[in-house]
């Protein structure tokens, strides 16, 4: 009894109840969960990999199979460990041994896996309801009944081998609503991470050595094509290409040995040489400036320049630098087990600004028509912002919290603070109407704030709605103050109304909107050439 008694207070293993719940907050986006998943597929040595998005009598699932190498019983049980063995390629995209659980577990409470080795299959199940109830690490195994058509579809996709991933309960991806609400949050994601993956997976898409496709509910299957970020092989339909500069390499010494990474660069065409289809199809914008760093040619961040290095500017828009370094290079850029972060250091960071600096610099000295255009439209921007500011206290409607890179917002249909991603925050609170060159899906508004927490809008000037109802407006002040206030309001309502269960539809609102402007500013009059 005395010998009982001691092993349990000397017992320090932590509650699995407690732990899986804390494991689902380790910070994974939605696009680099699934990432994860076909890391892991890649890591296998499968040359086709299936997302669906499955969306069947109010069930949402989803799916990932691939034809890979598959697993025997032993091994499943290894991969549904979490901190599994270490894999024996160290190149391996998936080296952690902690991604296909917190990356599924991120989003649904039911991580299924089905697998097959040579003809032989096997199936394991963490269930977190299960683990809460019982406290318990108990791995389940799945009824063979309840998922024969799976088997089914993984035997005929992958032959003799390979493994599927089921998501269940999914509580986190999408949120509850009307059987319309699911479809279009399920659309809306699909068409996300059709861009995302398309990146993130450029080069090994490209090679031709694997194969993406993805199925949205019951749409038809996209392939995915593999997105160049330097646009290396563009050429538009004026004949412009864009300006590569030559590939650099950079020695680093670490614990005693010598290794290297390389930087090329593109300067992309200018937004008057390219066409509306063609800025799309290089994803012309002021967020998409800056680094795209791979490891193993697996693109692991792309968010603009890295920390303090430079910041994202209109008149560098056209720079895009690429990184590539290998495995033996993870601890010198600090990778983690999400593979989306990097850190630089310092005197990494040093010689690449002094690399970069004539580049940026080439940019930066062009006199810029635009850029006086701009000027003197912020300036015209003014009366809304002045109006906008002695209205405050009463179209408040949303408490929003910017903590470094963090911003969270409060309101009535949100009483909890939920993290807003993606948003633009502007350090000049003086300011309630923004603009710049271009916004994600070629937008004309989408909400903004400033480091204070007040809402903002920022202006896509690359939609023809801006470049012609402006023009009409530009000697009517009163006339651009009422233009500027009814966009902000817009911005404003989407604020008020935020939540995580209907931040899609909201976006898709604005979408819809700017789509329906789009075509009719066809009827608006042509904006007037500035006399030389």
């Amino acid at each position: 009894m005395t010998d009982k008694n001691e092993l349990q207070e000397n017992d320090f293993r932590p509650s699995a109840a407690r732990l899986v719940e804390s494991l689902r907050d380790t910070g994974y986006s939605e696009k680099a969960a699934f990432a994860d998943i076909v890391d892991n597929s890649i890591a296998a040595n499968a040359t086709k990999i299936a997302i669906e998005l499955q969306y069947l009598m109010g069930e949402f699932r989803v799916v990932i199979t691939d034809n890979g190498d598959g697993m025997t019983e032993s091994e499943l049980k290894n991969a549904m460990r979490y901190g599994s063995e270490k894999r024996p390629n160290p190149k391996s995209l998936g080296k952690f041994g902690m991604g296909l659980k917190t990356a599924s577990t991120a989003f649904c409470r039911r991580l299924v896996v089905l697998s097959q080795k040579e003809g032989t299959a096997v199936g394991r199940i963490w269930d977190l309801d299960t683990i809460s109830e019982k406290d318990r690490w108990e791995l389940e195994t799945p009824d063979e009944n309840d998922y024969y058509d799976d088997f089914e579809v993984l035997e005929d996709f992958s032959g003799n081998s390979g493994t599927m991933i089921v998501w269940e309960k999914i509580d986190r991806l999408i949120k509850p609503g009307s059987d319309r609400q699911m479809r279009d949050q399920i659309r809306t994601l699909g068409k996300e991470l059709v861009d995302e993956l398309s990146a993130v997976f450029f080069k090994y898409l490209s090679s031709g050595n694997v194969e993406i496709s993805l199925k949205i509910a019951d749409e038809p299957e996209i392939l995915l094509q593999g997105w160049d970020p330097l646009s290396t092989e563009l050429v538009t339909s004026g004949g412009a290409r864009p300006q590569l500069l030559k590939e650099k390499k950079i020695h680093v010494e670490f614990n005693g040995n010598s290794y290297s990474f390389t930087i090329r660069g593109s300067l992309i065409p200018s937004q008057n040489e390219l066409t509306a289809e063609e800025q799309e199809a290089v994803r012309y914008g002021l967020d998409n400036q800056g680094f795209y760093i791979y490891r193993e040619d697996r693109l692991i961040w792309n968010d603009g320049w890295p920390h303090r290095m430079y910041k994202k500017e209109g008149k560098i828009t056209r720079l895009r630098v690429e990184l590539v370094f290998s495995h033996e290079l993870d601890d010198v850029f600090s990778i983690d087990f999400r593979k989306s972060r990097v850190i630089i250091p310092v005197e990494i960071r040093r010689k690449l600004q002094s690399l970069i600096a004539p580049w940026r610099q080439a940019l930066l000295s062009v006199p810029s028509k635009n850029q006086s255009e701009q000027s003197g439209s912020t300036r015209a921007h003014g009366p809304a912002d002045n109006a906008i500011d002695k209205q405050k206290n009463r179209t408040k409607n949303s408490d929003i919290k910017v903590d470094g890179e963090t911003v969270t917002i409060r309101n009535q249909n949100q009483p909890k603070p939920a993290v807003i991603n993606d948003i633009r925050v502007y350090e000049d609170k003086t300011v309630r109407v923004h603009e710049e060159n271009s916004l994600l899906g070629d937008n004309l508004w989408e909400p903004s704030c400033d480091i204070d927490g007040n809402t903002c809008v920022t202006l896509g000037k690359s939609h023809p709605y801006f470049l012609k109802m402006y023009d009409v407006c530009k000697n009517n002040v009163e006339a651009m103050k009422a233009l500027d206030m009814l966009l902000w309001s817009l911005a404003n309502a989407e604020h008020g109304e935020y939540s995580e269960a209907n931040k899609y539809t909201l976006k898709g609102f604005r979408q819809k909107v700017s789509e329906s402007l789009r075509y009719l500013s066809l009827e608006l009059p042509d904006p007037e050439e500035d006399s030389e």
